[in-house]
């Protein structure tokens, strides 16, 4: 069985703050990402990396290059390169996941409220994409406020140079994508085990239907909700047990026969996600913010 290494505390998340707690340590990893390139990877020698960083001392320079290469960076005979995890780091940065909250204000998207046909409008706040309906006062789950009928996580990143019709569609593609790595039993945070931790049923199950609001008893609208927990990380993913025939082959060769794919027909989970969408297009689509730091980059949007 594979084994971490970490620091005397035996604390392997501490390790890696302390690694990346230094100044000239994060000018390096800095160095080593921009010069990158996927399609053509080339070390950096010693000397170019010299260059890039505000400290003089070689002697000081290479004592952190050694403490980097025990995680994120590797030494090769022609010089150093980032590692697969000095890569994520340098993602999670670039993703906006860490640092970005962008904004955008509610704008009409071409898709209708699965529960009343109504016009929906996304936002986006605090690293969350919401669609919420214009027209009624839907509520899948108690958490969720009235009208609300989708709540995302969604990272910076993915608004960045694209319509709210583009934004929504991205959502439901990554969203389609992670929630079948969970129904796999892996986490698609860390890609550890996530098995299934619970599943709860409502022995009093009397949502309104007619009103589109949740069960009292439960908080859900949906009879059953299975929850997974990763091992590793503890990300937690609640859903419907309906979303876990969809995954059997006899159902994707069903929707492949009829002429779509399973995902886009999926109803909103637990969470508010949702593969609904629509053949309507925008006319003139409006842009979000290319991804600036400073709150509210994206709301032109609006």
């Amino acid at each position: 069985m594979a084994s971490t290494t970490s620091d005397p505390d035996g604390s392997p998340t501490n390790e890696a703050f302390h690694l990346l707690s230094n100044e000239t340590r994060l000018e390096l990893m800095q160095a080593l990402w921009a010069a990158y390139d996927p399609v053509d990877e080339e070390p950096m020698r010693f000397a170019e990396l010299r260059e890039e960083v505000t400290a003089d001392d070689p002697g000081g320079i290479y004592y952190h290059l050694d403490k980097l290469t025990t995680h994120f960076v590797r030494r090769t005979e022609e010089g150093y390169e980032l590692r697969e995890s000095g890569k994520r780091i340098a993602r999670i940065v670039l993703s906006g996941t860490a640092i970005d909250d962008p904004e955008i204000e509610p704008v009409a998207v071409d898709v209708d409220c699965w529960y009343c046909g109504g016009q929906p409008t996304l936002s986006y706040r605090d690293g969350w994409r919401y669609l919420e309906c214009t027209s009624c006062e839907a509520r899948c789950v108690d958490s969720f406020p009235p009208g609300v009928i989708s709540k995302n996580e969604f990272p910076p990143s993915g608004i960045r140079d694209r319509t709210p019709n583009e934004i929504n569609e991205a959502d439901r593609i990554w969203g389609a994508h992670r929630r079948a790595s969970v129904m796999d039993g892996v986490c698609p945070e860390c890609a550890g085990n996530m098995p299934i931790d619970s599943i709860e049923v409502c022995d009093d199950h009397r949502p309104d239907w007619d009103a589109y609001q949740f069960c009292e008893a439960c908080g859900s609208i949906f009879w059953m909700l299975v929850s997974h927990v990763c091992e590793g990380c503890k990300y937690r993913w609640r859903l419907p047990t309906l979303f876990y025939p969809t995954r059997h082959p006899a159902a994707v060769a069903f929707y492949y026969d009829h002429g779509t794919g399973s995902s886009s027909t999926s109803p909103p989970t637990s969470s508010g996600r949702s593969s609904s969408t629509s053949a309507r297009s925008s006319s003139r689509p409006t842009r979000c913010g290319s991804g600036s730091r400073s709150r509210g980059t994206a709301r032109s949007c609006g």
